[in-house]
């Protein structure tokens, strides 16, 4: 089983949640900026691991038995500048330094170890804003719509720590232009991934997105890929893959003000290194309601996913979707499924009925729960030819909680049960079960 399609990001939702508030604002003669602090801690119980066949080491292919528990901590410090050089000219710059690390049996999936983390630069970069346009360069987050594609530039595996917290998502050796007038909004940007297991590559290309005026954001996308490393050292053929993406993101029905929608739709085109064609796509659709009738306001989702796969692995055409920089933005989005999104299935080669309803109490206090259904896109995982491609259910219970806008904690409770693929691929048909408690600090 291959961890190459895989990217997190838990942490990255509780950011968000938060960012509104984020920061202690400072200010110098005409020098200002921010100070920020974010620090987090999640604990995690599993059991039933890979179905019970157990939880195996990335790095020494050992067993460790599928009754797993670790810890995982981060603290992230930084800060922002900004100082003009006339009314319509200001400098900016901004860095942060991200400390991880592992403890207990390392992760369910054996990408960290006990003791796994570093210390290391997260962002530091530099720039300069003038009228609508906006220049920034160096290590730097970036995310294109809502992260079906672009949004994490690190997956925090092996020795960094940290893997499902997913804290690290800053791209290295990037440049951003940003232009935004009104309702429009381009960047053109060059990013480099910094990973130790999905390779080394640089994604170049524009973006633009387009508010209509409340109603809806439509957007569109168009890049290339191209690897870093030589042919020898290139874990998944990417170099010469163009990526071209359509979006329709929070769209409001005439008629219907309860009802959101959202879609988009990408294709993988071009060929690179030893004649490799790529030929993928990945699209979905989704709507949520939101009723309001009721003692407290209900939220109920239905949600579509294709990622494509590759009925013949062994050949030049590489038609499973590759999910290059995809990244975290809230349940689901785009860890599908938290166990299964995060061990088993990885964003390729997979189609997903999800269903979900949430409701919140007050400001503060929300619950909810989401329910899977998985099949493979091929009669293959990652090679391994299945007679059956129904693959699992993943249900999830969670409770999110934001007593302040400093803190964020959730408790969740996840549970996968093997349908006819998994059985045959595992072996095994035990429950695969995940309890989660997650707390984030952020000033």
């Amino acid at each position: 089983m291959s961890q190459l399609f895989r990217t997190t990001g838990c942490a990255i939702f509780a950011f968000s949640a938060l960012q509104a508030n984020a920061g202690q604002a400072f200010q110098y003669g005409d020098l200002s900026g921010t100070w920020e602090l974010a620090a987090g801690a999640v604990s995690i119980n599993t059991h039933g691991v890979n179905f019970g066949t157990g939880r195996v080491d990335y790095r020494t292919g050992e067993n460790d038995g599928n009754r797993i528990s670790w810890q995982e901590f981060y603290i992230k410090p930084g800060f922002t500048l900004s100082y003009p050089l006339s009314p319509d000219f200001q400098l900016l710059g901004g860095a942060s330094l991200m400390a991880t690390t592992t403890l207990g049996d390392g992760d369910a999936g054996g990408y960290t170890r006990s003791s796994d983390g570093t210390t290391h630069w997260e962002e530091g970069y530099v720039g300069f804003k003038t009228g609508d346009w906006k220049f920034t360069a160096g290590r730097q987050n970036f995310q294109i719509g809502n992260g079906f594609i672009v949004m994490d530039g690190n997956i925090d595996a092996l020795g960094k720590g940290g893997y499902w917290m997913g804290a690290r998502t800053a791209f290295q050796d990037s440049a951003i232009v940003d232009w935004s007038h009104e309702a429009v909004r381009a960047q053109v940007f060059t990013l480099r991934s910094e990973d130790d297991l999905s390779g080394d590559y640089r994604m170049t290309g524009v973006n633009l997105d387009v508010d209509m005026a409340g109603q809806g954001i439509l957007g569109a996308t168009a890049m290339q890929v191209d690897s870093e490393v030589g042919r020898s050292e290139e874990l998944v053929p990417r170099d010469g893959m163009k990526v071209y993406d359509i979006r329709a993101l929070g769209v409001k029905v005439p008629g219907l003000p309860a009802l959101t929608l959202d879609g988009e739709y990408a294709m993988q085109r071009g060929s690179g290194r030893g004649g490799v064609e790529h030929d993928a796509k990945a699209w979905y659709l989704q709507g949520d309601y939101a009723i309001d009738l009721l003692p407290v306001p209900v939220n109920l989702g239905y949600r579509y996913l294709t990622y494509s796969g590759d009925d013949d692995p062994s050949d030049n055409k590489a038609r499973a979707w590759d999910p290059l920089s995809k990244g975290f933005s809230g349940w689901s989005t785009w860890l599908v499924g938290d166990v299964v999104g995060n061990y088993l299935l990885f964003s390729s080669n997979e189609r997903v009925h999800q269903y979900s309803v949430k409701t919140q109490f007050n400001d503060q206090l929300t619950l909810g729960a989401i329910h899977y259904q998985f099949w493979l896109d091929e009669d293959n995982f990652y090679g391994t030819p299945v007679s059956d491609k129904r693959f699992a259910d993943e249900s999830v219970i969670y409770l999110d909680w934001t007593p302040s806008a400093q803190w964020y904690a959730s408790l969740s409770y996840s549970w996968v049960n093997a349908k006819s693929a998994a059985k045959e691929v595992f072996g095994d048909d035990q429950g695969f079960n995940a309890l989660e408690l997650y707390v984030l600090y952020h000033f």
